[in-house]
């Protein structure tokens, strides 16, 4: 059982930790689903690592299903389930999750991952010699090589390490049912976990160690070395780190069993209280990695927390800043369009103050009646384009001195909005003449007399002339061309 939690640590560690640099390059382009999903798998590895198996499944099955898009992380989860059901004994359900695994990372070729699953089967094979009929020691050689090999061409010296030490494995599985044994197996074992203890140093993994001693303790005892594993086990215990609690207890449990086969009872005894003494600093050592990971994650999302606020508020006073030169824009556009309006109506007021003295002057010199050539000109509005009205007011300008540019100006402005308001109604020549003879009082007899038509005639044309004008008789037909001009 201590041999499957160490392989389900190993299996979710090369799933995640090992996998990282290939992720990377793909990380900026990675969708929601596939980062949450990478959170879940570190969570697992967390509930592995307390040996809570039935949360590191859920979770383990929580990133399968959000990886179902991103192959690189579908391998890494089912890797991670491979791992889980081989603790849980489901040697059947681990080997079809393998095969699913390596299939997608044999089609994308993903070297890391491929090697850290043919690692995983190599075990399972391992695992299946309860008696020399089930053994698959030479299958599981097969998928451990080329395990190896794909560690080398990517360069990852802790799979490599894991390699070897199956390798070794199996050729001590060889010899498990041979008595006596092959010296020749059994050296070739001791060879392949040398080269992965050299590996698992030059890495500084107190678990590929802790996994070497497993390893080393079966191959020793396979030879009958007691005192040698006791020289060797010692050994490594007195140049371990003192923090490396891990190996230090897996050391002492070696010990203690090895002291009780020699007799060796009373070191055996106080090997054992080592061993205590130290799972219980390594469990103390893990829950005060586990309130540090917590107190770190806390702070983090705290300074995202601050930091979100920061950009919150600094994206209202942005739209507070907007809103205000909006503002200062349509204020500054209002005020200039009131200045423009203003000195247009101080021109138009000025005009008309004009118009009114030399209107007035007409009256005190008959002679020079430029109101009568005004009132003429708007008589006539009605029959004149707009070149010919200018045209008119230019030549009234040009006669006299009692009037200025901005008289004409504004005369012009008059005599052309008539005109408009004219044409708008759609007053004909004889519609116009008929209300101008209207206005002198004649009857519709007299009218049509004068302009050689029928009383009828005359008629038609002012019912024409009040749906065009919007009125209902003479009184307010005259009132109405009095203001457009017409009379």
């Amino acid at each position: 059982m201590e041999h499957r939690t160490n392989l389900l640590i190993a299996v979710l560690f090369s799933s995640i930790v090992l996998c990282c640099t290939s992720s990377c390059s793909s990380s900026s382009g990675r969708s929601v689903s596939s980062e949450a999903a990478e959170s879940i798998l570190e969570e697992a590895t967390r509930s592995v690592n307390a040996h809570n198996y039935d949360a590191a499944m859920e979770k383990a099955l929580q990133a399968l299903a959000l990886s179902q898009d991103d192959p690189l992380l579908k391998v890494r989860s089912l890797h991670a389930i491979v791992g889980i059901d081989i603790m849980a004994s489901r040697d059947d359900d681990a080997w079809e999750k393998a095969l699913e695994a390596e299939s997608i990372a044999r089609k994308h070729k993903f070297k890391k991952e491929l090697s850290g699953i043919l690692i995983s089967k190599a075990k399972l094979c391992s695992y299946a010699e309860i008696s020399p009929q089930t053994g698959r020691n030479d299958e599981g050689l097969c998928y451990a090589r080329e395990a190896l090999s794909l560690a080398q061409q990517t360069g990852e010296k802790e799979l490599q390490a894991e390699a070897c030490y199956i390798i070794g494995s199996l050729y001590i599985n060889k010899n498990r049912w041979s008595d006596p044994i092959d010296p020749e197996t059994y050296r070739t074992a001791g060879q392949w976990l040398d080269r992965g203890q050299a590996l698992a140093d030059s890495c500084d993994s107190p678990r590929l160690r802790k996994n070497g001693i497993l390893f080393r303790s079966r191959w020793f005892q396979q030879g009958d070395r007691n005192e040698e594993a006791i020289d060797c086990f010692e050994r490594e215990l007195a140049s371990l780190k003192e923090t490396d609690n891990l190996t230090a207890s897996a050391l002492d449990d070696r010990l203690v069993r090895l002291y009780t086969r020699t007799g060796r009872y009373q070191d055996a005894l106080d090997i054992h209280d080592d061993y205590v003494f130290r799972m219980q600093k390594y469990i103390q050592q893990k829950q005060d990695e586990t309130l540090q990971e917590m107190q770190t994650r806390f702070e983090v999302q705290e300074k995202e927390r601050a930091l979100e606020r920061y950009r919150y508020r600094t994206i209202l006073l942005i739209m507070a800043l907007i809103v205000a030169a909006a503002i200062a824009a349509l204020t500054w556009e209002h005020a200039r369009r009131m200045r423009i309006r203003s000195a247009a109506l101080q021109r138009l007021s000025d005009s008309k103050e004009q118009i009114i003295e030399f209107l007035s002057k007409d009256l005190r010199n008959p002679a020079g009646n430029i109101a009568g050539e005004i009132a003429k000109l708007s008589s006539e509005v009605s029959s004149l384009s707009p070149d010919q009205i200018r045209e008119r007011c230019e030549e009234i300008v040009s006669g006299t001195d009692s009037i200025n540019a901005n008289v004409a100006d504004y005369v012009e402005d008059v005599l052309l909005r008539r005109s408009r308001q004219i044409a708008d109604i759609g007053l004909s020549q004889r519609e116009i003449q008929i209300i101008r003879l209207s206005a002198e009082g004649l009857t519709a007899a007299q009218i049509a007399e004068k302009v050689f038509l029928s009383v009828n005639t005359v008629n038609t044309h002012r019912q024409r002339i009040y749906r065009k004008m919007d009125v209902r008789n003479v009184s307010e037909m005259l009132r109405k061309a009095s203001e457009l001009g017409i009379l």
